[in-house]
C-alpha cells in the first residue's frame, strides 16, 4: 500500500509557494522575492518540516480515525464490546 502525501512547499522570506527551478530541482528561486535556494528542493523541504509534519500527523490521524470506525461497526450489535473514542 503507497499512499502520496501533498505538502506545498513555502518560501521562508515572503510565505509564497511560486518557486522556479532547474531540471534536477537542485537549484530553486522564489518567484515573488526572488530569494534563492542553492540547496534546491532539499534545502526548501528542510525549512518546511513543520508543514511536512503537520501533513503527516493529520495523515495519521485520518487512517486511526477510519480504523476505529470500521472496528466499530464491526462490533456494533454486540453487547459485550464497547469503544471508547479519545
Amino acid at each position: 500500500m503507497s499512499t502520496k502525501i501533498t505538502v506545498s512547499l513555502i518560501c521562508a522570506t515572503c510565505g509564497q509557494s511560486d518557486f522556479d527551478h532547474n531540471e534536477d530541482k537542485s537549484w530553486v528561486r522564489c518567484i515573488n522575492c526572488d530569494r534563492e535556494y542553492p540547496g534546491g528542493i532539499d534545502e526548501l523541504a528542510e525549512l518546511n518540516q513543520a508543514n511536512i509534519q503537520d501533513a503527516v500527523n493529520e495523515y495519521g490521524d485520518s487512517l486511526v480515525n477510519d480504523f476505529a470506525k470500521k472496528i466499530e461497526s464491526k462490533f456494533k450489535k454486540n453487547k459485550y464490546i464497547k469503544f471508547k473514542r479519545r
